[in-house]
């Protein structure tokens, strides 16, 4: 933790809090990764579902 708050040049009293922050950033910035990711994996089950009932019903 000292490492991470000469590399940060935080000061001592609000280390804990730039920590927390910089640990809310990433861990959000993540999230959304996964968010989008979700969502194009949902897309294309859609697009699959959708060529299989066409193919089962004909239409």
């Amino acid at each position: 933790m000292s490492w991470l708050c000469r590399v940060l040049h935080l000061p001592v009293k609000e280390s804990n809090i730039g920590l927390v922050l910089l640990f809310c950033v990433i861990t959000m910035s993540l999230m959304s990764i996964a968010l989008v990711w979700q969502a194009q994996i949902i897309a294309n089950q859609r697009e699959a579902i959708q060529w299989l009932e066409q193919l089962k019903f004909g239409g």
